[in-house]
């Protein structure tokens, strides 16, 4: 049996196995067009800024799981990107620095910010039709959960309109109906 691992990048996400051959999502779906979690941007996904006068810094870890398979989030989403790239202004308010699944939500206001805001920047689709390329229909599910510090799972229906809080767990789960 071949294992898969999906690791994640600014414009997609890989698929690998584990003789180092790689195929992007969009040579297995033949689409060239960059998928977004919302029909429009949300405006807070154009919104540049430096490490400088921040009002908020907070930390929060995705997972992603697509039917067993986790997905990496690559370092450096949301920085240095065709959007945010100039010196001061070179990072979306949600990115990545490392591929552990840490996001850094940086404001410099304190309104809400929601984890389509992360997806959009990603330049990927997510709501509660669906991740990435993967549809929810008659023989999968998309479930999403927040682990509280107990270990606690919290089930949550909001999906891309959910507000990111510091210290936040989340886990999206793309999966086969029980």
């Amino acid at each position: 049996m071949t294992a898969l691992l999906a690791v994640a990048y600014q414009g997609g996400y890989i698929l690998s196995n584990d003789d180092s051959t790689s195929t992007s999502v969009n040579e297995i779906t033949n689409e060239t067009e960059q998928r977004n979690s919302l029909d429009e941007i949300h405006p807070l996904a154009s919104t540049c800024l430096s490490h400088g006068e921040l009002t908020r810094h907070d930390h929060m870890y995705l997972t992603i799981q697509i039917e067993e398979q986790f997905v990496t989030i690559s370092e450096n989403v949301g920085v240095n990107s065709d959007v945010c790239n100039e010196s001061g202004a070179n990072m979306h308010v949600v990115h990545t620095h490392s591929s552990d699944g840490k996001l850094h939500l940086e404001m410099q206001t304190e309104e809400d910010v929601e984890l389509g805001v992360f997806f959009d920047i990603w330049g990927q689709h997510f709501d509660e039709t669906g991740i990435f390329d993967y549809r929810v229909n008659s023989t999968h599910e998309l479930v999403m959960y927040n682990r509280d510090a107990n270990g606690t799972l919290e089930e949550i229906d909001s999906f891309d309109n959910y507000i990111l809080q510091n210290n936040q767990d989340i886990i999206i789960s793309y999966r086969e109906r029980a």
